[in-house]
């Protein structure tokens, strides 16, 4: 989801992890040759790739060169349509901000999911939800995968917009109370937000 396209329908589930790296079994005190990345399940007959790369640019600072490979900003892509799309997609934006783009585009290999206190990070910080989340997917594995977990951590971290939510904030399994909280807490935190989803450390 991103605040430019309100609610991304066809996007199902993300996953926050390990991805780029060649040794084995990385994890967040020992990444290795890894970088952190989030993983993107998505139906292509609803959202295309190219709607996806979009909200990927417009979610970061590109031009801006990451000196870890930890953080660095990278595409992973599945297929050789991906990787060309990638590729126009970053040469196009090149090309309108007149300036290098150093934004990575590889191959995906192995990807590792991150530890479990490190998905759906926004919703795990507000107890009155996650309670809730808990009681219908009792098992972790259950609620990392779960489409409403991945929206409304989405919408937690002000990519999209309240509107959007009150349209589907039924449609995630929550009482009435925590909806009406939930779209409370949305419309007043996301109000004031600015600026990139990722912002970039800003260049000395």
């Amino acid at each position: 989801m991103d605040s430019k396209f309100g609610s991304l329908q066809g996007v199902y589930r993300t996953s926050a992890g390990y991805a780029g790296g060649l040794a084995s079994a990385p994890s967040y005190v020992q990444m290795k040759d890894y970088t952190e990345t989030v993983l993107v399940e998505f139906n292509p007959q609803e959202i295309s790739y190219q709607q996806l790369l979009e909200v990927f640019w417009n979610s970061h600072d590109p031009t801006y060169e990451v000196y870890s490979r930890q953080y660095r900003n990278a595409i992973f892509y599945l297929s050789e349509d991906q990787r060309l799309q990638a590729e126009q997609s970053r040469e196009f934006l090149e090309s309108i901000k007149k300036h290098p783009v150093y934004t990575a585009i590889e191959k995906a290999g192995d990807f590792y999911p991150a530890e479990d206190y490190h998905q759906k990070y926004y919703l795990r910080r507000l107890d009155k939800l996650i309670v809730e989340f808990k009681q219908i997917y009792p098992d972790d594995d259950q609620f990392v995968a779960s489409t409403a977990a991945a929206k409304i951590n989405g919408y937690l971290g002000c990519n999209g917009r309240p509107e959007d939510l009150n349209k589907e904030v039924g449609l995630f399994g929550l009482s009435l109370a925590t909806q009406k909280y939930l779209v409370a807490h949305i419309s007043t935190k996301c109000s004031r937000f600015k600026g990139l989803t990722c912002p970039a450390p800003k260049r000395e």
